[in-house]
């Protein structure tokens, strides 16, 4: 009677840790879901709302974005950031049933083994890693718990349909996510050399069958693709790049045991590489650990960002996954010291494992409120607001000449999601070599042919075709280095965008140009720089503008304006090296003033 009551108790923790090991990362997760834009998820909002072709990527979330937009529940792009949230919730519930499972493996702990495994599953989901990543619109936790899934399947299930659901999955990662393909690839193939055990003739044909029925998310994006206004805005080969593109590139880069560190501390980073040690050694475990602790390797030979900036970095799955097997290794060395101090009948063994294992449960806690602050994005209103100014700025029916991605992806976002400033044409540089987007935007503005037909043959404007653009229609520019002095001089700069006029502008043109504005600047400057709600992203685009803005005013010699501009910069940041460059130009030609008019 005792042992059937043991067993309908550990029974019912069973089931309680594994339906909240889904509910709890994703009430929590879609709490801190902003209903408004941010940098990093203009891309997938303007894949996911827009159906834009963008790559070969995010199939399956676009197709989910697409369904969760028919809800009437909150605004477009929150409904789009549940998509993330329900893909972490979905890689929660996974990875418990995988930890659960190794627990159960390693130890006989029926009543524990489920607590310990849900502890594992919080901590690492609702950690400020998974948590950036699971508050985004279209993010890359959907990728990520498509490959849990599927290691799930090929270690545990032992079904007849497992293989014809394993192709399946590995199919629908792909499609969503290379990199989570990737490294769903590295987990299999570890498994495959431990076991020594290759898939036979019949097996293949089955795991192949299972790829092709991923195609039908696929198919259902054919159908509804050509009902979008976006039919012909093809984006599947990139923008280009521009300066933003070195934001993300000098991003922090972290091993997820970097993180796990930072986020859980000392002892737990000792008890997780423990517990891959046990992994990889204990011969119960083995098959389960080695595809994880593979993950750990490639997550240290390839660091991904800290947190992208401008876009999510392409190996975050890595390491996303890696926090996983990381959480899933502390639970297995919780267990087994815990395990080891009671058998060896140690003074206070009973008191000391009972500590170790509430101790193991308060990461979970402290996970939550680490990422409370960093994850929590219903305060984080910076980029709507550069977006706002910015767009109010322009003038009716004008036309905004763009070369890099975040800016574009941005308008973009706001026109597809929130309907912003529809009159507006977004013109893409690099892509006016394209025969469709210039067939779109001459359809658009017949203006544009002068323009597009000279980046066909040279690759770039001439003063011709800009000062007929601006003829046509109010014309507005992303400052080019590469451009010309002669081209520089007919910009008029100002906040956000300066404006291309069709005849040469002098100093009084110019300094004019800068107070138009001026107030709107500041106002999304002070919004992007409030103390806890610091948006990283809005600011580096608006140094960026600055730095192009000084640059120009420098270069025409407009020192007071150029003075400003190098300050508004060092304002934003003491440190920043080009402020300081343009700083030292400036002194130095001041200083050579005098002496030249000394010497007339």
């Amino acid at each position: 009677m005792t042992e059937a009551k043991s067993t309908s108790a550990a029974a019912f923790y069973e089931a309680a840790a594994r339906k909240l090991a889904f509910a709890v990362p994703l009430v929590v997760t879609m709490l801190r879901t902003s209903p408004t834009g941010q940098w990093r998820d203009d891309l997938p909002v303007v894949r996911g709302l827009g159906l834009v072709p963008i790559g070969t990527e995010g199939m399956i979330s676009t197709a989910l974005t697409q369904l969760l937009a028919l809800m009437p529940i909150g605004g477009r792009l929150l409904r789009a950031g549940w998509v993330s949230a329900l893909g972490l919730a979905l890689a929660g519930a996974v990875a418990y049933r995988l930890i659960n499972r190794a627990l159960s493996l390693s130890f006989s702990t029926p009543r524990l083994s489920p607590l310990l495994a849900l502890a594992a599953t919080l901590t690492a989901v609702l950690a400020p890693s998974w948590q950036l990543e699971g508050t985004l619109a279209g993010g890359i936790t959907l990728g990520v718990a498509l490959a849990l899934t599927a290691i799930w399947v090929a270690l545990m299930v032992q079904a007849r349909w497992a293989t014809l659901a394993l192709g399946a999955l590995i199919s629908a990662t792909a499609i969503e996510s290379h990199a989570a393909a990737l490294a769903l690839g590295v987990a299999l193939i570890a498994r495959m050399l431990l076991v020594r055990r290759w898939p036979k003739p019949s097996t293949a044909i089955e795991m192949g069958v299972g790829v092709v029925a991923p195609l039908v998310p696929w198919a259902l994006y054919l159908v509804l693709r050509p009902l979008s206004p976006n039919v012909e805005l093809d984006l599947s080969g990139g923008i280009g790049t521009s300066s933003l593109m070195n934001v993300d590139a000098a991003a922090e880069r972290t091993t997820a045991l970097t993180a796990w560190l930072t986020d859980a501390g000392f002892l737990p980073c000792l008890l997780g590489l423990f517990g891959l040690v046990l992994a990889l050694f204990r011969k119960p475990i083995r098959s389960l650990g080695a595809p994880f602790a593979a993950l750990f390797v490639i997550d240290l030979g390839f660091p991904s960002s800290k947190i992208g900036i401008l876009a999510s970095d392409t190996l975050a799955p890595v390491r996303l996954l890696s926090l996983i097997a990381i959480a899933g290794a502390s639970a297995l060395a919780v267990q087994a010291v815990a395990t080891y101090m009671r058998r060896a009948r140690l003074p206070f063994a009973e008191p000391a494992s009972a500590l170790l294992v509430v101790f193991h449960f308060t990461l979970a806690f402290a996970a939550v409120e680490d990422s409370a602050f960093a994850a929590d994005r219903r305060d984080q209103v910076a980029a709507d607001s550069w977006t706002d100014e910015a767009l109010d700025a322009l003038p009716p029916s004008s036309l905004l000449v763009v070369r890099s991605e975040a800016l574009a992806y941005r308008l973009w976002a706001a026109q597809i999601a929130r309907g912003t400033r529809t009159d507006l044409v977004v013109i893409p540089e690099p892509l006016l070599e394209r025969g469709n987007v210039a067939s779109l935007l001459l359809r658009q503005e017949p203006a544009l042919a002068p323009l597009i037909r000279e980046m066909a043959l040279s690759g770039a404007p001439t003063e011709f075709s800009l000062s007929s653009l601006s003829d046509a229609r109010p014309l507005f520019v992303e400052i080019d280095s590469r451009w010309s002095k002669r081209l520089r001089d007919h910009l008029a700069p100002r906040p956000f965008f300066p404006r291309f006029s069709a005849h040469p502008l002098g100093r009084s043109d110019r300094a004019q140009s800068l107070r138009n504005n001026a107030d709107g600047w500041q106002r999304a400057l002070t919004i992007a720089t409030r103390p806890g709600a610091r948006d990283a992203a809005t600011i580096a685009v608006m140094q960026s503008e600055l730095r192009d803005r000084a640059q120009l005013l420098v270069d025409a010699g407009d020192r007071e304006a150029a003075e400003q501009a190098v300050q508004s910069l060092l304002t934003i940041d003491t440190h920043d090296t080009i402020a300081a460059t343009l700083s030292s130009h400036l002194t130095a030609a001041r200083d050579r003033t005098p002496a030249s008019t000394a010497t007339r």
